[in-house]
């Protein structure tokens, strides 16, 4: 089917924008619905409702978008001017929702009321590149034929995601009257980008008429028969779409299961005693697949749906690393997209400095005509140490050296920005302040305006030294002292050695705070310290900035009843007066921060611990659609039959909390590979009480696929190596005390 529209410019006709900016339409939000059905294809993804319409009309959290722009903003089925009613609704995989509907009662001409649930609507729509396909089957089980009418609302308000996120705009650009083509419906936007945008629905069943954007079928239905409904939306800019869109819904299913079957084939694969939970890590995989962003011949994990669907510095890093255990692949392509976009000079709109790692990449209107600074933006004080720490760990999983020789500049730029920018103040840590007006007023992971806070309540003023920032320097420096001793650079290696363990100590004297037994969040302006407990130290077990000592400090504070909420860490602590669990920051529970606190209490050998956190996070997934973790939940303590508590505007999916159990797994198999040396070592492995088995198959080390499976007898679990396939790989099991 081609879908391909041509408008001569004098055909159009303005008009005055005819929607409400989406903050002032929606002043009253209503909590993101967590049944919401999402389908991705990597910059492009359509959220609707469990019946497959996008309602209300321009709500924020519904919507088909393509490359960070609203394409479709109202999509609303009824049949004889009623709604549909939801029988279920399921997705396949991230690209397709089925969704199985029926009518009330419906008035007849010349014959008796059709009864209710005599006619079945099977509703199926499959996201291919940029193109929708809107498959409507109806099938009459009544014994006469049945006369439906049936309409199809359709509007497209071309808003920026930035406007839908909340962020108004004074002006807009220009708005055309829609264009009907009796086989099509196009609507046109050029924004004030000078770049014309526009929303193709083709029908492959024209329409008796349309009026008013909506367009309206009067169907016969043969008893014991059936009639389908196909229209097909497709995105343009300037008039090209991405892809060619010539495809019949058929070959697009055939494309993109094959697509993802690929994707299996070259990923491991899992299998447990535990048939949810190889759902959930299913699940985990096909998101994975579907986040991924081309960037010329490469990819890299966008953020989440549906703020978050670009590349975004610290989450795509910090998403590589969790997966690297699913596919290696992802890490290496991540790092090339990220060093193509590292800083190059300091420009105090972007907050950008030479060496630098991007924060975020939009291109959308407002980016593109100037009005927000995303083009890319740099406003993140992590993603660059951690973009240092993800190519040591990804050498280690690949023994890749021409990945390592290619991004040694950019390695050698990174370190530069944080020996020569990151320190603001001269006092040897690293803070952020941004400089741009329209960036971002908190730098690292919790970037919400009230995040990083004082006991009494006040905020921190920036600069701001993050404890957490600190261990990732730490990180960065150590392990790059040993890659490039590795590839013969022996004097940085050394220096990048000992300004490594200078830090430490910087840190143990300005962040360990002797009356808690824990660390300070961060230090404020004054160098005063944030003394609330909080997630962010357990972030130094990851990095292994600290002593065992004073780790075994820290495991213990995250054990403690004001820090578990029964599904997860808090991000902080129950006992502080500023906790509130139904913020972003300030006591809400983040899967991925509890994945990274828990690898490092593996890395120092607490297991028992991060067994503990693995069950409450497996628990908290089965309470969501297709077991899927969210970006954050509510940190509201769980009581016996409860469930737990929705963040109202939760990304889902998320990368990295997609990444969640499998840097789990990492974690509690004790999974620590040296492709460089052709080893794999696995250290005191351990299954939570919920796997008996767990079957690893195609585990990608190097040049090697390797097959392991694990099984636990009680309270011991044991390691078998089934297979070695590729290079000759050594495999340690070790059981230390």
């Amino acid at each position: 089917m081609s879908t391909a529209v041509r408008v001569p410019p004098e055909e159009l006709e303005e008009i005055a924008c005819p929607y409400p900016e989406p903050q002032l339409g929606f002043l009253v939000h209503e909590p993101r619905k967590v049944n919401n059905l999402t389908l991705i294809d990597g910059k492009t993804f359509l959220s609707t409702t469990v019946s497959g319409d996008i309602t209300p009309a321009g709500a924020p959290d519904v919507g088909f978008f393509h490359d960070d722009t609203r394409f479709l903003s109202s999509l609303e089925l009824k049949v004889g001017g009623h709604r549909t009613m939801v029988l279920s609704s399921s997705t396949e995989k991230t690209f397709a929702a089925k969704i199985e509907l029926t009518t009330g009662s419906l008035a007849q001409i010349n014959s008796f009321d059709l009864p209710e649930n005599t006619i079945h609507i099977r509703r199926q729509q499959l996201l291919a590149s940029d193109v929708l396909y809107d498959s409507i089957t109806f099938s009459n089980f009544n014994q006469a034929d049945a006369e439906l009418e049936v309409e199809i609302a359709f509007n497209a308000d071309f808003v920026d995601v930035f406007q839908v996120r909340g962020c108004a705009r004074h002006k807009c650009g220009h708005y055309y009257r829609p264009l009907n083509r009796h086989d099509s419906l196009v609507f046109f936007y050029r924004g004030l980008d000078d770049v014309s945008r526009e929303t193709v629905v083709t029908f492959q069943l024209p329409p008796d008429e349309i009026d008013n954007n909506t367009a309206r079928w009067r169907l016969t239905v043969p008893a014991s028969g059936y009639k389908e409904v196909l229209n097909t939306i497709s995105c343009r800019i300037n008039g090209k779409a991405a892809r060619p869109t010539d495809k019949t819904v058929v070959q697009g299913f055939r494309d993109r299961r094959e697509a993802y079957r690929r994707w299996e084939q070259e990923s491991t694969s899992f299998e447990s005693s535990n048939d949810v939970f190889d759902e959930a890590l299913n699940t985990c995989m096909a998101d994975f697949h579907a986040l991924q962003i081309p960037v010329g011949d490469q990819h890299i994990v966008a953020a989440g749906i549906p703020w978050f669907a670009t590349m975004f510095g610290r989450d795509s890093i910090i998403a590589a690393y969790q997966s690297l255990l699913l596919n290696p692949r992802l890490a290496c392509e991540t790092l090339r997209v990220l060093a193509r976009y590292q800083g190059k000079e300091s420009n105090d709109w972007l907050d950008e400095d030479p060496g630098k790692i991007p924060h975020e990449y939009r291109s959308g209107e407002m980016t593109r005509a100037g009005e927000m600074p995303f083009s890319p933006y740099y406003g993140s004080v992590d993603a660059t140490p951690l973009f240092l720490i993800l190519l040591s760990e990804t050498f280690n999983w690949t023994g890749d050296e021409a990945l390592v020789k290619e991004l040694l500049p950019n390695a050698h730029a990174a370190l530069d920005w944080i020996e020569n920018y990151g320190d603001l103040d001269g006092d040897g840590f690293i803070e952020y302040k941004r400089r741009s007006t329209k960036g971002l007023t908190n730098q690292g992971w919790k970037d919400s305006w009230d995040a990083n806070i004082h006991r009494d309540g006040s905020v921190a003023n920036p600069p701001i030294a993050l404890v957490e920032v600190q261990g990732y320097c730490y990180e960065a420096q150590y392990r790059m002292s040993q890659l490039l001793r590795l590839f013969g650079e022996t004097d940085r290696a050394d220096r990048l050695r000992k300004t490594s363990a200078e830090l430490t100590r910087r840190i143990e004297k300005s962040f360990w705070l002797a009356k808690e037994g824990f660390y300070a969040m961060g230090l404020d302006a004054q160098k005063r310290p944030l003394e609330v407990i909080s997630s962010n130290p357990g972030h130094l077990l990851f990095t292994r900035a600290i002593a065992r000592d004073r780790a075994r400090s820290v495991v213990q504070r995250f054990m403690r009843d004001d820090m578990q909420s029964g599904w997860g860490w808090r991000t902080m602590a129950r006992s502080e007066r500023v906790f509130n669990p139904l913020s972003y920051h300030r006591g809400s529970v983040w899967p991925h921060d509890n994945s990274l606190t828990a690898h490092g209490m593996a890395l120092y050998g607490f297991r028992e611990e991060v067994k503990q956190i693995f069950t409450a996070l497996y628990q908290a997934a089965l309470n969501f659609r297709d077991y899927r973790l969210p970006e954050l939940f509510c940190g509201v303590q769980r009581h016996e039959y409860d469930e737990p508590v929705h963040y109202p505007v939760s990304c889902s999916p998320q990368a990295w909390a997609s990444g969640t159990f499998f840097l789990l797994l990492t974690s509690v198999l004790g999974i620590r590979p040296s492709a460089s040396r052709k080893e794999l070592n696995i250290v005191n492995p351990i299954l939570p009480d919920w796997l008996d088995f767990l079957k690893i198959r195609n585990l990608s080390i190097g040049d090697s696929r390797v097959a392991l499976d694990f099984t636990r007898q009680g309270h011991r679990t044991f390691c078998n190596v089934v297979d070695v396939s590729g290079e000759k790989l050594l495999i340690n099991v070790a059981f230390r005390k």
